[in-house]
């Protein structure tokens, strides 16, 4: 049988008003008297709150919704540990699913996040650049997290970095045609513009954003005669997979080959060698776009574009 609010007043002994005040936080305030024979009441009893009776009175279900690529993946996996954390000291829930890169599947998503009523949806789209008119159709606030300065400006630091060290053949392993592999190959190739070398589209392999796409790329890219001496990869997860290969192959990093990854996460920092690595201010993002989310009458699409970084130096390129 269902405890309701009415239950737990007659078993405290107060008015069920005083029970809402105490449930939803005020706006009325309670003896702590009172408030104490309603908290005894409430575990005595096992009342549970009824989410959809709270969304008619108050309009909002606390919960926000992320779409994202991958989860599995250690970037994706480690911001969506800091926006669950951000959104539970908000009093929020985070509801999470994956496109799997597929943008009918991101759509999807989107919808059904929307006719769940969550308070709003944090996106990190395969392709921010694309039209936006559904997001705005949904009813529901939106922030799509989105970076272009960064992902340009963090490859084309780290291609300076391996030519500064030496490196005249620098080669780029990125994840094909979603916006934010674009940007960074766009990053890669201003170095190369900037510093008056010569570069070959030959050096740029694309793979999978895995590890087992990261181990075939290095498989390809070292099999020319005129292959790289450097590269910069795209995620953690194809750096590791690199890193095997280039082992497998009998060679060495840095020595026959240097690595930088534009990532940044934990799994660089202790793989064998530690990886010389873009690092994010993920926890700095996460809060952003959190409040932004919660923002009130902020229009029905917001944007978060934090663009700062640092290159942590590591063994993967000599240091």
């Amino acid at each position: 049988m269902t405890v309701t609010r009415n239950d737990v007043a007659r078993k405290a002994g107060v008015s069920p008003g005083l029970v809402s005040y105490v449930l939803n936080g005020g706006p009325r305030p309670v003896s702590d008297h009172a408030r104490a024979r309603i908290e005894a009441a409430i575990e005595e009893l096992g009342y549970r709150r009824d989410g959809v009776a709270r969304y008619l009175k108050t309009g909002k279900t606390d919960s926000i919704g992320l779409v994202l690529p991958e989860i599995g993946l250690p970037y994706f996996a480690e911001v969506t540990r800091e926006l669950n954390a951000c959104a539970f000291e908000h009093g929020h829930q985070l509801l999470i699913a994956t496109s799997e890169f597929d943008l009918a599947r991101e759509e999807t998503h989107l919808e059904s996040l929307a006719e769940r009523r969550v308070d709003g949806i944090i996106l990190m789209s395969i392709d921010p650049d694309r039209d936006m008119s559904l997001l705005e159709q949904l009813g529901t606030p939106v922030v799509v997290v989105d970076r272009p300065e960064f992902a340009v400006e963090s490859a084309r630091a780290a291609t300076e970095h391996l030519i500064a060290d030496g490196h005249k053949r620098v080669g780029f392993v990125g994840t094909g045609p979603i916006s934010a592999s674009r940007r960074r190959l766009n990053g890669w190739s201003i170095a190369y513009d900037d510093s008056g070398l010569e570069h070959n589209a030959g050096w740029v392999v694309t793979a999978p954003p895995t590890r087992a796409g990261g181990y075939l790329a290095a498989r390809q890219a070292m099999g020319g005669k005129d292959r790289a001496s450097a590269f910069v990869v795209e995620s953690d997860a194809q750096a590791s997979g690199f890193i095997r290969a280039i082992k497998d192959l009998g060679l060495r990093i840095p020595e026959d080959v240097a690595l930088v990854s534009l990532e940044g996460t934990d799994l660089g920092q202790f793989s064998v060698p530690s990886l010389t690595s873009v690092v994010q201010p993920v926890h700095d993002i996460a809060q952003d776009a959190i409040r932004t989310v919660l923002l009130k009458d902020a229009g029905p699409v917001r944007r978060v574009n934090n663009v700062g970084f640092e290159l942590a130096l590591r063994e993967s390129c000599g240091h």
